[in-house]
């Protein structure tokens, strides 16, 4: 064990993580305890490597907030590069599940609602966690949580080994990850924490068990909380301040019902004693939706395009050097404001884009990107390449933003690109055919000039009294009675056909199937209903039957992926895949 690192006398180890060991340290003999955080070589064959990392994520090592961890300086001495930090005497949570001492349920919530703060704060600043676990949690002297473990974002390569039981989906598959995903990490703590039980120890996403299913003292409201922040579907999950915002406002609200109802009004406020975590909830920003157009070269079409944008109830404008970028308090006015200036202004380079999100200045990025204007920030740079790869005349927007488009309007979504769709145009109506002109009065009256009685009115006269002046009684049938027995059956037969075709033409009539997502190079094979496995191209179209099947799709190098499809007969169904790479097997 480390005995001295450069100024820093070691007294103990702490613990171990994904990048190295931490030792509790002290400058000098009696100086104040310190957390020294080492480096692994094992992990970082190549010092080179180890400064890299140091530079990419020095945004992270920056951040000041009280809920995380403070890192003092980097260093490097004796061949090793390390992290001096703050030291917290609290420990972690995972000592806590370890020795099964966890706190109280509401204080549960508490720690994991100061988390929550702690990421939306990163993620306002540019800085994704990506290793949120119990083990990355301490706690302070007052038993409030800290955030630790910065930096795993930028961890490249398959040399560092994160929690899989704490990982969203999308950080498993590969697929492009924002902030949600680190709520979706904090929620599997937060569940942890009040069962006892991680939800996903075996992998399983499919299934998760109600928290107060196991624990009868969880309320059904925080139940329900967790359970969406944990939804397979990132666009479902709140962002990390709106989950910590949701967690305090149930705090306050189980806080009121508890009082007694006949309690003396008390000198202080009693939430304020109780909760005082709830009643400083930092502010969130929330999402809003910026629409961003292209700019028209005419000094006329600029400010009609502007006076759409503000009748649409745009809440700001702001025009950029080849742009216009528009601010809507709901996904819908954007949409429609984004849809009227396509269809309005019939330019041939005029595009638009628009997503939902939280658009707030980030100074790094308004320093480095000035062409994005008063509100550059990851997601404007976002929306700005959008712009620049839409085509002309057409209007694109993120999926979070399509889900709020009426009916009326059909998305697509854009090939490459899994989070955006494209609105599609309107097929042109077919032309009525025109309408028959009315029969002249020679073909209603016929050739003679006067009208002809119809057959069926035609009397019957046998061949021998043809033409003579006599006349004969013609004798009519007799009626048949009403009730009969063919005519019943008849009918029974006609509603028994008219059953069957009803319920069993819409199982003969095809649907269609499109598989998304997918690694983008992998070669593909399908099996449908455990027929034989066909190769498969992802977006191509599968004729289906009307009804439920059994999907499996495999990959070399991927588990399999197996799931159950109902096919409509309106419409393809699209169905995304998420294959998993299969393990590699330990060498004997």
């Amino acid at each position: 064990m480390l005995k001295r690192l450069g100024p820093f006398h070691i007294e103990r180890e702490l613990g171990s993580g994904s990048l190295g060991k931490v030792y509790l340290a002290r400058e000098g003999e009696a100086g104040r305890s310190l957390a020294l955080k080492v480096f692994s070589v094992d992990v970082w064959p190549e010092q080179e490597l180890i400064r890299a990392f140091l530079r990419e994520a020095q945004p992270a090592f920056t951040l000041r907030h009280r809920n995380i961890v403070e890192v003092l300086q980097d260093g490097f001495d004796e061949g090793k590069h390390y992290l001096l930090m703050e030291f917290l005497p609290g420990g972690d949570l995972q000592e806590r599940l370890d020795q099964a001492n966890v706190p109280e349920w509401r204080q549960c919530v508490r720690l994991v609602m100061q988390t929550c703060k702690a990421l939306q704060f990163a993620h306002d600043n540019g800085v994704l966690h990506c290793d949120v676990k119990p083990a990355n949690i301490l706690l302070d002297a007052e038993e409030q949580a800290v955030l630790c473990g910065f930096g795993m974002a930028y961890v490249k390569g398959e040399e560092v080994e994160r929690s899989p039981e704490y990982l969203a989906p999308e950080m498993v598959m590969r697929d492009q990850v924002d902030g949600r995903a680190d709520t979706f990490s904090a929620a599997a703590v937060l569940y942890e924490l009040l069962t006892g039980v991680n939800p996903f120890r075996n992998g399983n996403w499919n299934s998760i068990t109600r928290p107060d299913n196991i624990n009868a003292e969880i309320p059904i409201e925080l139940s329900d909380l967790i359970l969406r922040a944990l939804s397979r579907q990132c666009e479902e999950r709140p962002a990390a301040g709106i989950f910590a915002r949701q967690l305090g406002e149930f705090l306050s609200e189980q806080s009121i019902e508890e009082m007694p109802v006949d309690a003396e009004e008390p000198a202080e406020d009693p939430l304020e004693e109780a909760i005082p975590e709830v009643l400083v909830v930092e502010e969130v920003v929330d999402p809003v939706t910026a629409v961003l157009c292209s700019a028209p070269p005419e000094p006329e079409a600029r400010r009609a395009l502007e006076t759409l944008l503000n009748a649409a109830m745009a809440s700001s404008l702001e025009w950029l050097a080849d742009s216009v970028l528009a601010i809507y308090s709901r996904p819908l006015l954007g949409v429609e404001a984004a849809n009227a200036a396509i269809q309005q202004f019939s330019l041939d380079h005029l595009s638009a884009c628009v997503v939902t999100g939280v658009f707030k200045l980030d100074r790094i990025w308004a320093e480095t990107r000035p062409e994005l204007g008063g509100l550059a920030c990851r997601n404007m740079d976002r929306l700005y390449s959008m712009l620049v790869a839409c085509p002309p005349n057409k209007l694109q927007v993120d999926f979070e933003t399509a889900r709020y488009a009426p009916d009326s309007m059909r998305f697509a979504p854009v090939e490459g690109a899994e989070d955006l769709m494209q609105l599609q145009d309107e097929p042109e109506p077919e032309p009525e055919p025109a309408p028959a002109p009315p029969p002249s009065l020679e073909e209603r009256l016929g050739s003679s000039g006067t009208r002809k009685r119809p057959v069926e009115f035609a009397e019957h006269v046998p061949a021998a009294l043809r033409g003579q002046s006599r006349t004969m009684e013609i004798v009519k049938p007799k009626r048949p009675s009403s009730f009969n027995w063919n005519n019943i059956i008849s009918l029974l037969l006609l509603l028994g056909f008219g059953a069957a075709a009803y319920y069993l033409l819409p199982l003969l009539r095809k649907g269609e199937l499109v598989l998304t997502g997918g690694p983008a190079k992998a070669a593909l094979t399908v099996s449908v209903d455990n027929q034989p496995p066909e190769n498969y191209k992802v977006g191509t179209t599968i004729p289906l039957r009307v009804g439920e099947h059994s999907i499996k799709v495999s990959a070399k190098g991927y588990m399999p992926f197996q799931t159950k499809v109902v096919i409509k007969a309106k419409g393809p169904q699209k169905v995304p895949i998420k294959l998993v790479k299969a393990p590699k097997a330990k060498p004997k």
